[in-house]
């Protein structure tokens, strides 16, 4: 099997259970999405990475040149571009139209509100099983740590592995009552 060139090195914040971490990942030009759904490595190497516990997320405990994580384990990935994901068909496995649902995901740890992309209407358990890929791809982002709220995060996209998934809320876009 031929690997794919890698192209680019992109900076990504990486969030586990305990953990965050900041570094940088080698990416062909299927994106980070690519290298998270490559079945040939459990992990993910980055390169220049500082790590802190959640607790005290400005507090660096850790610096490394070279880090791995295993993927399975990471709970988000949050990308300062949506680019950095990689191609729109792998990232959404179709070429059918495209629906913004506003959700609310709780993790054992994360609270995270952004925007799911989504082929057609919006049902949960197609939204939790469609596809080998275990990762969502959330737009305009917000994750807070729910007992640690010094790690507060505002990213345009952010890639969440279902895995961790504890709630997911469908928020109903309702009338501005600011207006009355």
């Amino acid at each position: 099997m031929v690997q794919p060139l890698i192209t680019r090195n992109i900076p990504a914040d990486f969030l586990t259970v305990n953990h965050y971490v900041f570094g940088q990942s080698l990416v062909s030009n299927t994106g980070m999405l690519g290298l998270l759904c490559d079945p040939t490595t459990s992990f993910v190497e980055l390169n220049d990475a500082s790590m802190a516990r959640i607790v005290k997320p400005d507090k660096i405990i850790n610096y490394a040149s070279s880090m791995w994580l295993v993927k399975e384990r990471i709970v988000c990935i949050n990308l300062a571009k949506p680019d950095y994901i990689g191609s729109a068909t792998l990232a959404r496995s179709s070429y059918t139209r495209v629906y913004q649902y506003p959700v609310q995901i709780t993790t054992p740890v994360y609270e995270i509100q952004g925007t799911l992309e989504w082929a057609g209407r919006f049902d949960f358990s197609i939204v939790m099983s469609a596809g080998s890929n275990p990762y969502l791809t959330l737009y305009d982002v917000k994750v807070v740590a729910s007992l640690f709220p010094a790690l507060n995060i505002e990213t345009p996209v952010a890639l969440f592995n279902r895995r961790f998934l504890d709630s997911l809320v469908h928020v109903k876009r309702t009338a501005d009552m600011s207006h009355r």
